[in-house]
């Protein structure tokens, strides 16, 4: 196709363009300020080369040959590629001006409000200061998180990791407390009261986490796991269902509570505090640091 258009030469089709334009050679001479023997000559190797007549010339005035009708709609749909062709080039410079304006970030479901804020947040500011700016935002579960971090298909990623690869660098994000729920259904639901911690473990069915876990943070060993999950939303599923027991994290537990879906057990006995860690290769690129400084400032305050 670029054999056959390099042939055609576009100056031949400018010329075209013109003529037709214009209705006539001698008309088009004042549009590209060059002669009309030049205009003809275009018209001429245009016609050669595409082995059509494209117009009609001569006391009867000009007329296109259906050829021609067709040979110029097309000129004027190329006309319209090459203008897209031409922003998106325009476009890819601006980008390039700024080196890491592409930042593909990496999340674990279910956040807690005060990150979501401080996201929105950053997000905004990120967008006023440079417009170019493109944010792909991904959820993952935290081995996968990993895996696209090393495999450099995200630029950074936040969430609770139970192994730390020495190819990535891993900086404290936030603290979260993970609490154990039931659901409305569940025969804890209305018997919380009377619960103790040994018949938490050993009575009742309880959700597996499908990640890694740090088992040296939470000391409660269920005696039964029956389902396993890997996002949170999963997770609070089946313990809405009401056949199960399992953590959350307590900004999502207390919205369930909120709307008398679910309940808190021995929150002072079996909850504990997870540490989320941002998780990025190397040294990063300006904006991608830019972000991630104003992310931490936030999550500090």
């Amino acid at each position: 196709m670029f054999d056959e258009l390099i042939k055609i030469d576009v100056k031949t089709l400018r010329s075209f363009m013109a003529i037709v334009e214009c209705q006539g050679v001698t008309a088009a001479q004042s549009r590209l300020n060059i002669t009309p023997s030049v205009i003809s000559g275009h018209l001429a190797h245009l016609e050669d080369r595409l082995e059509m007549t494209l117009c009609h010339r001569g006391r009867g005035g000009f007329k296109l040959t259906e050829d021609g009708i067709a040979v110029y709609e097309a000129c004027l749909s190329f006309q319209e590629a090459v203008a897209n062709f031409e922003h998106q080039l325009h476009y890819i410079r601006q980008l390039d001006s700024v080196r890491g304006s592409h930042i593909r970030l990496c999340l674990i479901d279910q956040m807690p409000t005060f990150f979501y804020e401080a996201l929105r947040q950053t997000l905004s500011a990120s967008y006023s200061k440079n417009p170019l700016i493109h944010f792909s935002i991904d959820v993952q579960s935290p081995e996968s998180m990993l895996e696209k971090l090393l495999s450099n298909e995200s630029d950074i990623g936040v969430g609770y990791f139970g192994s730390f690869p020495p190819l990535l660098t891993f900086k404290n994000a936030f603290t979260e407390t993970q609490v154990v729920c039931c659901g409305h259904e569940h025969e804890l639901f209305h018997q919380a009261d009377e619960l103790t911690f040994t018949a938490l473990e050993q009575n009742y069915a309880w959700v597996k986490r499908g990640y890694i876990t740090d088992h040296k943070i939470n000391h409660i060993h269920p005696k039964t796991l029956s389902a396993t999950t890997y996002h949170m939303e999963a997770t609070a599923q089946l313990i809405l269902a009401g056949h199960h027991i399992g953590y959350l994290p307590n900004d999502l537990a207390r919205r369930y509570e909120g709307m008398g879906l679910m309940k808190i057990l021995l929150p002072d006995e079996a909850s504990y505090e997870v540490q989320h860690h941002w998780a990025y290769r190397g040294n990063l690129h300006k904006q991608t640091g830019a972000f991630l400084e104003q992310m931490t400032g936030l999550l500090a305050d």
